[in-house]
């Protein structure tokens, strides 16, 4: 699955490993939080695919994909963190959520600083 530009991504690799545990955090959301489970899941597709985004990009406007899809990861990291806090959702789970967010928001602030120009070769 490496034809696509993306998919050679490792950060694409991570937001997709991402995606079907913010799925199950979600799912398991009461009523009165739906709200805050739908910012969940939409944050998690907008960071996939921005990533995807930026591949067609190059320098400014992908770094400012990039940034749209960073922005995307600790949105859904905070969302993850309100889910818990309002025990919709487990801590297990909450953590799962958050090591990946953290683990991608690293893998996207490299991508930034290649595009950007301040890091060797361009992904």
């Amino acid at each position: 699955m490496h034809g696509l530009p993306h998919e050679r991504l490792d950060a694409w690799q991570v937001a997709l490993e991402l995606d079907p545990e913010v799925v199950a955090v979600v799912r398991g959301a009461p009523r009165g939080e739906a709200w805050l489970a739908d910012q969940a899941a939409r944050a998690s597709g907008s960071a996939v695919l921005n990533l995807a985004e930026a591949m067609g990009r190059r320098g400014a406007d992908r770094a400012r994909t990039l940034r749209i899809a960073a922005g995307s990861v600790l949105e859904l990291a905070a969302s993850a963190e309100l889910l818990g806090h309002r025990r919709a959702c487990g801590e297990s789970a909450r953590m799962r959520v958050r090591s990946l967010c953290g683990r991608l928001s690293a893998l996207i602030a490299g991508l930034i600083r290649r595009a950007e120009g301040g890091g060797a070769g361009s992904p």
